[in-house]
């Protein structure tokens, strides 16, 4: 009975190899698997960054497109050059323009949002400030010049005001995907590193096991033949 027990105990040498090969192979997927996962992440991360630079260039272009268009509403009611008007007729283009690639590149609602609701109270100011060009060029410059600096004075600042919060959602998300990116590829790589030394660790055990089992019997062996008298 006891040998038949050890019989069952003892372990076939190929099996064992087998074993350990199959261990080492099982680190070496787990390791890869490990840093394919962190580059993935990483990736995402830049992919964030990425996304975010357009919504917040749109906006910020956008932004310097009204405020030209404020200046030259100024210079208009202030010298009646038509030439104001031409320039204030391609800066409102650019700004929808841009308002446009804002809604287009925005990542979420929020943002969406945020960048159609700056666009409709930009279109409310410049619909007012058309209409103080029209009565300006009908010959009432003082009430023109009234309505610009009254009721159309705080649809300017509405509309300001809603896109300086959309800027700021802009920048802090894109500030906010900068920030996460150095701190995470410090952290993969530590994750790395340390993988990696535990796999070495391991490893190292792992065919220090398998040298043994393999030369262990070649060692009984010889002894064994050593002692048989000749």
């Amino acid at each position: 009975m006891a040998e038949i027990k050890s019989a069952r105990r003892r372990v076939p040498l190929g099996r064992k190899v087998r074993a350990g090969l199959g261990a080492l192979l099982a680190l070496l997927v787990i390791v890869t698997g490990v840093a394919i996962a962190l580059v993935v992440n990483l990736s995402q991360g830049e992919a964030r960054v990425k996304d975010d630079v357009p919504y917040s260039t749109a906006i910020a272009s956008a932004s310097l497109d009204a405020k030209s268009v404020a200046n030259d509403q100024r210079g208009f009611l202030l010298t009646g050059d038509a030439m104001y008007l031409r320039e204030a007729d391609q800066r409102v283009a650019a700004a929808r323009l841009d308002f446009a690639a804002a809604v287009q590149a925005a990542i979420t609602d929020e943002e969406r949002s945020a960048a159609s609701d700056s666009s409709a109270g930009f279109e409310r100011w410049w619909t007012a400030t058309r209409a103080e060009f029209a009565t300006y060029e009908a010959g009432d410059k003082q009430a023109a010049i009234a309505a610009s600096v009254g009721a159309d004075r705080a649809l300017r600042k509405q509309y300001e005001d809603s896109l300086q919060q959309t800027r700021s959602l802009g920048q802090s998300s894109l500030q906010s995907a900068t920030n996460w990116l150095p701190g995470s590829a410090t952290r993969a790589v530590a994750i790395l590193i340390g993988c990696l030394l535990v796999a070495l660790v391991a490893g190292a055990v792992i065919a220090y096991w398998l040298l043994r089992q393999i030369t262990l019997p070649i060692f009984k062996l010889a002894a064994m033949l050593s002692a048989e008298p000749l």
